[in-house]
């Protein structure tokens, strides 16, 4: 903007477009809005927009020299994010998500040339930015065998008839007071109905509470999200609308209780609760959904590529979680739960003993060696980086590991 450039952010929610546009204001960046209902184009350089207000109006809409596209694990194929990426060939891209992957396994390798890893989860809640996350769930997970697929996530409609009965919501209202009684928390639930439901539930036990939907008049959506942050809301129950970018810190509770195939959508979700603020120690998630014995504590670490892959295969090995009996907070494997103090017993196993016998292995010449590994024999011949480059390239290596094959190399050179 300082060099005078044209500068184009754009998102998918109204919430969201007011949070950049607000950012912006913070550190005095002059700008203007587009959002549906606006009339004309925007003249001013810098235009916080509507993906699908924009995409409307791209006939008459001058090129920017930056598209700046929030939660950018959208913006593919024939979508109208791609719709309005294509029609700026010359404008140079960024994208920003913290969660670079795709139900259907569509790659942003077509869109983005580049990506450019930002700090991990846990580097970020080690300095600060984030707040650890303390995940609970029932002891009785819901039964999702019968439920129906469509388009690689549960139904919708065959979730909700499943997820929006009384005993379900009833536990995570009775878990809520339990282990974040009053704390400002947002239900994520799987339908309009179901957010409606959740909330007289709450309100009944005593409970500020409200939902939240696409339906409801602007403004008064938007005071229920302000009264959240104000404290007037202890609860706000929705459905896809808050799952993203919605950026209230406050929040210190999340329950969960739609359950789905995309990693993407769970890590959204819990997201919403890990922003920092005053005097909040811990986010606490009530996984009432079954999705962190599915997806993996957030915090879990994973490795992000542009090229993509099915999240919901079923060959993908199940998170190393383990559920405490005593609180019920999941964890990784360890001998005392990090929550309560709880000690698992450890049961005694004996090896199996199967019959067989052992063989020597010998080279031509008859000397003791090791078995081979083409693998490793094959990163032993390349000799330089260009050569570990392309194996990295060829296995899906992380950046990393060519430096530190090269730094190994030269530390066996450098004490011989």
């Amino acid at each position: 903007a300082a060099k005078n450039k044209r500068v184009v952010l754009m998102c998918h929610r109204d919430e969201l477009i007011a949070q950049i546009s607000g950012a912006l204001s913070e550190w005095r960046v002059p700008h203007a809005t587009l959002v549906g209902g606006s009339r004309g184009i925007p003249r001013h350089p810098v235009v916080v927009a509507s993906v699908f207000t924009l995409a409307r109006r791209l006939k008459h809409f001058p090129a920017p020299d930056l598209i700046v596209c929030d939660e950018c694990h959208h913006c593919v194929g024939k979508t109208v994010w791609g719709k309005v990426a294509a029609n700026f060939p010359r404008s140079k891209l960024l994208g920003v998500t913290a969660t670079p992957c795709r139900l259907d396994g569509t790659g942003l390798g077509d869109v983005f040339q580049y990506m450019v890893l930002g700090p991990t989860v846990t580097e970020l809640t080690e300095a600060g930015y984030l707040s650890p996350a303390e995940v609970y769930a029932p002891s009785e997970q819901v039964d999702l065998s019968g439920v129906k697929k469509r388009a690689g996530d549960y139904a919708i409609d065959a979730l909700a008839e499943i997820m929006d009965k009384p005993r379900i919501t009833g536990s995570s209202v009775e878990h809520y007071r339990r282990l974040a009684d009053g704390r400002a928390a947002v239900a994520f639930c799987c339908s309009v109905k179901h957010a409606h439901d959740v909330a007289e539930q709450f309100r009944a036990a005593g409970y500020r509470a409200a939902a939240i939907d696409g339906g409801m008049d602007t403004t008064d959506r938007r005071q229920a999200v302000a009264d959240l942050r104000s404290g007037a809301l202890q609860v706000i129950a929705a459905c896809d609308l808050i799952s993203e970018g919605f950026d209230v810190p406050r929040i210190e509770c999340g329950v969960m209780l739609r359950p789905t195939k995309s990693t993407g959508l769970w890590l959204q979700q819990i997201g919403r609760c890990l922003r920092p603020y005053p005097g909040k120690t811990a986010a606490v998630i009530l996984d009432h959904a079954g999705n962190s014995t599915v997806h993996g504590l957030p915090d879990q670490p994973r490795e992000w590529t542009l090229a993509g892959g099915d999240e919901g295969r079923k060959s993908k090995a199940a998170p190393a979680i383990r559920t405490c009996p005593a609180c019920l907070a999941i964890h990784r494997p360890v001998p005392i739960c990090p929550r309560c103090g709880h000690v698992y017993e450890v049961e005694a196993r004996l090896p199996e003993q199967v019959e067989g016998e052992l063989k020597r292995v010998v080279n031509g010449g008859g000397a003791t060696t090791k078995a081979k590994n083409p693998l490793r024999d094959q990163v032993r011949r390349a000799r330089s980086r260009e050569a570990l480059e392309r194996i990295a390239e060829e296995r899906g290596y992380k950046p990393g590991w060519v430096r530190f094959i090269m730094e190994a190399r030269q530390g066996k050179a450098g004490t011989g």
